[in-house]
């Protein structure tokens, strides 16, 4: 196992213990969880989306909270994230959410999830917006991919997903896309990749970061050629010159590709993509269920623990 995968794998387990989760949580402001939410509501978040858009870069917006328990606080997160649409489109921001399905209920049961899942489809719509169904960790997968499939024949063909290249099963999962892509034969469908956050198991995830690399290009090329929309989700410079090199090669145009980066992750990188001329959105989450977000930032490299670090003795 290389550094980063070790690196990350003891940051997850250090954040599920009781002690550091009450500590981070009493004071996760004060260490620098700013640096990646933009605010606890979306009129908080408002300033740093308005800059983000004066630089020429688009929004996808993420309501913090995950893995909820019960069809109640399915159902109220459900409509707080419908609250958030409508708070955005009266701004004057277009309305593109990214939503957990375990926010929905996914948990609870599938049903529930697709009743709300339709209903916060429904909202963006109305508005003109977009939604991202985000993948989760693997017991979530299949369910996911349901949601997406039954929403996307209901005729939202503004819902996309996540694939995770770090999955051994993540290649069969792109088939299914796009064979469902071609079924339609609305244009070019999007989706997101990632590398993947979550800890799992070597059965089912690579564990070394080459590994975790070549399956990211592969599944990239693929996508390309069987002409989804690809969301380039990724901060690796490296992997993205690559990318966009075969993109400007190919000839594509912006509707073929996005590059998408988190709020508060390589911002300089972002800027300059952007004045390039290469289509960025920004993934930007708000919100005070920030916890289960924030502790994947802290584990993705260890600049970002540092920096909380020096929050504490700043």
């Amino acid at each position: 196992m290389d550094f980063p995968t070790l690196y990350r794998n003891v940051m997850l387990g250090t954040a599920d213990a009781p002690f550091v989760r009450a500590f981070l949580t009493r004071h996760g402001w004060r260490l620098g969880v700013g640096r990646f939410v933009a605010g606890e509501d979306l009129p908080a978040a408002l300033p740093a989306l308005r800059e983000i858009e004066a630089s020429g870069r688009s929004l996808i917006l993420d309501v913090l909270g995950e893995f909820v328990e019960s069809e109640e606080a399915a159902r109220a997160t459900a409509a707080r994230i419908e609250e958030a649409v409508e708070q955005a489109a009266a701004a004057g921001v277009r309305p593109c959410f990214s939503v957990k399905p375990t926010q929905l209920g996914l948990g609870v049961g599938s049903e529930l999830a697709y009743e709300l899942g339709s209903h916060v489809a429904c909202a963006v719509q109305r508005h003109r917006g977009a939604l991202c169904l985000d993948m989760e960790n693997v017991p979530y997968l299949d369910r996911t991919l349901e949601l997406y499939e039954r929403l996307r024949r209901d005729g939202h063909h503004h819902v996309s997903t996540v694939l995770q290249s770090y999955l051994h099963r993540t290649p069969d999962d792109l088939e299914r896309v796009i064979a469902l892509a071609a079924e339609e034969g609305q244009g070019p469908t999007e989706l997101r990749l990632v590398k993947g956050a979550y800890r799992e198991a070597p059965e089912v995830a690579f564990q070394e970061r080459a590994q975790i690399e070549d399956a990211y290009r592969e599944l990239a090329y693929r996508a390309l050629e069987a002409g989804l929309k690809l969301n380039v989700a990724t901060h690796d410079e490296a992997l993205l010159r690559e990318l966009l090199a075969y993109v400007r090669g190919a000839k594509l145009g912006a509707e073929r590709y996005e590059v998408q980066m988190l709020f508060g992750v390589r911002n300089g990188l972002q800027e300059r993509l952007a004045a390039a001329g290469h289509p960025v959105r920004v993934y930007v989450p708000f919100g005070d269920d920030w916890y289960g977000y924030y502790s994947r930032r802290l584990a993705e490299r260890p600049g970002n623990l540092a920096f909380v670090v020096r929050g504490m003795f700043g």
